[in-house]
């Protein structure tokens, strides 16, 4: 009995050490993580905002899209913009705009040329892509309306 009860004493204190020898490891990393998150960039962010304007008889389509960004970084957004339109046909049509950012909401208009078919008032399907090189990417996409 007297040697099971000293393997359990002995048990025990290998775990005290381990738990200490992780607690010291977790304490020293700690601030330099600290460190590091204070220095991170935010998150992206991104919204394809509604209504669009179609312009030129259908022929041109003008969506504003709002980002975020952190301060001093650069990227692309691309946007594709797919409507039914009379008949069963699809219109549709994509823009890319290049993204400054200020480490706040900004927002640029992007403008499409359609394919195929013109863009009417309606509603449209949008999807959006922002890449920031070394940040990530952000996405989104939604049913936008589209006015004259």
């Amino acid at each position: 009995m007297r040697g099971s009860i000293m393997k359990k004493f002995s048990a025990g204190k290998t775990l005290a050490v381990v738990a200490v020898a992780g607690g010291s490891l977790i304490a020293s990393v700690a601030p330099v993580m600290a460190d590091v998150s204070t220095q991170s960039p935010s998150n992206l962010a991104l919204r394809v905002e509604s209504p669009a304007k179609v312009e030129v008889s259908g022929a041109v389509l003008k969506v504003k899209v709002t980002y975020a960004c952190p301060v001093g970084s650069s990227g692309n957004l691309s946007l594709q913009v797919t409507q039914a339109v009379a008949g069963g046909r699809i219109a549709s049509g994509s823009g890319e705009a290049g993204v400054d950012c200020i480490g706040d909401f900004k927002t640029v208009t992007v403008t499409l040329t359609a394919r195929d078919n013109a863009f009417r008032r309606g509603i449209a399907y949008a999807q959006a892509t922002m890449g920031v090189p070394m940040i990530g990417v952000a996405e989104d996409e939604r049913q936008i309306s589209i006015t004259a």
